[in-house]
């Protein structure tokens, strides 16, 4: 059984020029949270309620990019339309069968639109901390070469280890 520990590297890349551009002075970045649409299920022969989640159907979805000062790539995320982000990153692992050391390559992409981006703080001596967030329309996660989630809102995609369960409601429109 393979165990992960942590985050070894990571790297953040802009794929708006068509090939990825590395993304510097990065210090952070903040995953998107997955959560369903919901509405309250009541009536007669329940007994409560039950927050129902939609069928494939997620909320809003940001991510989030730390920086150490703002830079002319991350400003350009700024201009209205989509914009396209790749996420790599390296996590240690251990066989726990035989204490062997290895590694799991992870990739993220992203595509949105910029929400905000904040300047962050002037200070001797510091990194400005700057944030920049977008809202995400489509989000893929592979895991050593497999793609474990791929979620495209405006195409009606939400996959998941290979299973479309948004077909059944592309099929039925």
């Amino acid at each position: 059984m393979i165990t992960s520990n942590k985050t070894v590297q990571y790297a953040v890349y802009s794929r708006d020029g068509g090939s990825p551009a590395y993304v510097q002075d990065t210090t952070t970045v903040t995953r998107p949270s997955l959560e369903f649409l919901t509405d309250t299920l009541s009536g007669a022969g329940i007994g409560g309620e039950i927050d129902m989640p939609t069928y494939a159907q997620l909320g809003s979805m940001t991510y989030e990019i730390g920086l150490r000062r703002t830079n002319p790539r991350a400003v350009a995320l700024l201009s209205p339309g989509t914009h396209e982000l790749e996420t790599r990153w390296v996590t240690d692992t251990i066989d726990t069968s035989t204490g062997a050391a290895a590694v799991s390559a992870n990739k993220e992409i992203v595509k949105g639109f910029a929400k905000s981006l904040e300047g962050g703080t002037l200070e001797n001596n510091a990194s400005q901390e700057a944030n920049l967030v977008l809202e995400i329309a489509y989000y893929k996660y592979i895991q050593d070469g497999e793609t474990l989630l791929e979620i495209d809102k405006l195409n009606n995609v939400f996959l998941v280890n290979g299973v479309d369960y948004g077909q059944a409601v592309r099929d039925n429109l």
